[in-house]
């Protein structure tokens, strides 16, 4: 058997994977959607999602070409997860309507492919035109478009206005039926960043620690024995969770630490230190976790413990680390004030943050986990809503930047897909047909959000359809790992 499908069967068989997708989660969009049970290893043996990544990313596909198609769905999945947490299934109608009306084209398609590129720019600034900046008096409507409940866009709106517009929401199960929270100091270091993926920890897109023991050091760590003696130390000392937060380590270090990290030999967490506010981020972190900085000139193996640090919670993805429970820093950023330079005001903005922790009840582990993926994506759109702004929701937004879009092939494909979203809402709402009869009043999306699902449904669509052959693996692939960079 060939592993490669060319021309007319390849492009039939990339969109039958992107439709199988599409086709799931048709039903799901909107606040007349409906839910999808899916089976899991996992008690109580299911649950039951509305979200398109939860429901597509356990999906098998066994023909090549199909798998390769859906295997896009959930790149653009994982992408819009990653820069928005919501709006998921935007992009995918998007995605899919783009495709058909593209491969249909009579164009070229490197040509389409330059023209729906060039198109992005101009929808942004349609959008930017719609959008209306809120306030957290304003956040509740955002966070029941995105939750799709009006009880989790009260109870956010009522948190944001304890904790601010740049406050912290972190979301878990409170093991009752019943919902509440507690405001905290935290601490949020923008842009620092985990090393690598295989450094999640009991979470599958970040590192969460409780009370680990926390290196920070400048002094780049070259060698086994620079590292060795701590790690001797705190397997002496029965713990096994390390944080090191530092802006330079030799890739096969970093290379060994994530083995041991990957073979649970010790639990490790490697924060790159941006290069923006380097100096002043070393600082304010040692002095969140009680830590000494090691500085070029320093021992490693002189080191003992007591320069190491701790914090009661620390949560380090892609993009910023969160420190909850820090050391008392009062003096610190009393300090901070008195220069009222605009650096220390910098500083002063992400050490004075607030932090609510969202326990949520539920009468079931099913209730639960589907109440916890909703919150998250409230609580995403609404810290974007809040940044940048909202516009109308129920795809009311992207009919008005239909309308202003110049009529050429590209333009003529992007109103056709920014339409879709709309009639798929008003369809399962039951109102085709009478779409004035459905209520908007309070429907709004994070024009930030909205923006991301048109750039990456775009960025995709219009790659794929410069694609005319698949060539696909007929045996398991092999994978080689990378060795960790710093940057």
């Amino acid at each position: 058997m060939n592993n490669n499908i060319i021309k007319d069967q390849a492009i039939i068989e990339l969109m039958e994977g992107v439709e199988i997708a599409t086709d799931l989660i048709r039903s799901t969009y909107g606040g007349g959607g409906s839910n999808v049970i899916i089976e899991s290893r996992m008690r109580p043996g299911h649950l039951i999602a509305n979200d398109a990544y939860t429901i597509l990313k356990d999906i098998k596909i066994t023909s090549p070409g199909q798998r390769i198609g859906f295997g896009f769905v959930l790149e653009l999945m994982e992408r819009q997860d990653k820069l928005s947490g919501d709006s998921r299934k935007t992009s995918l109608l998007l995605l899919n309507e783009i495709l058909k009306q593209g491969y249909e084209a009579d164009i070229n398609k490197l040509t389409l492919k330059k023209e729906l590129d060039a198109l992005i720019p101009l929808i942004e600034r349609e959008i930017d035109k719609q959008t209306k900046q809120i306030t957290v008096d304003e956040v509740e409507n955002v966070a029941t478009t995105a939750s799709e409940n009006p009880e989790i866009g009260k109870l956010l709106q009522k948190i944001y206005q304890k904790i601010g517009a740049k406050g912290i929401i972190q979301c878990e199960g409170s093991g009752t039926y019943e919902t509440s929270y507690r405001v905290i100091d935290g601490v949020r270091f923008d842009m620092a960043s985990i090393l690598s993926p295989y450094m999640f920890h009991n979470d599958k897109n970040k590192a969460i620690y409780e009370k680990p023991t926390i290196l920070v050091t400048k002094k780049k760590i070259m060698i086994d024995d620079d590292i060795n003696p701590i790690l001797n130390q705190m397997e002496l000392d029965g713990k096994k969770d390390l944080i090191i937060f530092t802006s330079d380590m030799d890739a096969g270090i970093a290379q060994m630490l994530i083995d041991l990290h990957k073979g649970h030999t010790f639990n490790i967490c490697i924060i790159k230190v941006p290069k923006l506010w380097r100096e002043y981020y070393y600082e304010d972190f040692a002095k969140c976790v009680g830590a000494t900085v090691i500085e070029e000139g320093m021992s490693f193996n002189k080191l003992n413990l007591e320069v190491l640090g701790t914090c009661d919670k620390i949560t380090v993805d892609s993009e910023e680390t969160i420190l909850i429970g820090t050391k008392d820093i009062t003096e610190h950023i009393a300090q901070l004030q008195q220069q009222g330079t605009d650096d220390s005001k910098l500083r002063l903005g992400w050490l004075n943050n607030k932090t609510a922790i969202l326990k949520l009840g539920a009468n079931s582990e099913t209730d639960l986990s589907y109440k916890l993926l909703k919150t998250y994506d409230a609580i995403h759109s609404s810290e974007l809503a809040l940044k940048y702004g909202v516009v109308d929701g129920g795809g009311r937004c992207l009919i008005q930047v239909a309308d202003n879009l110049q009529d050429t092939i590209a333009g003529n494909i992007m109103k056709k897909a920014l339409t879709t979203p709309y009639l798929q809402i008003i369809e399962n709402a039951g109102f085709m047909g009478k779409p004035n009869e459905l209520d908007y009043t309070n429907i709004v999306d994070a024009s930030a959000v909205i923006k991301n699902a048109i750039r990456n449904a775009v960025g995709i669509s219009s790659t794929l359809l410069t694609s005319s052959a698949l060539v696909f693996l007929p045996d398991e692939p092999i994978i080689k790992e990378q060795q960790p960079a710093f940057q």
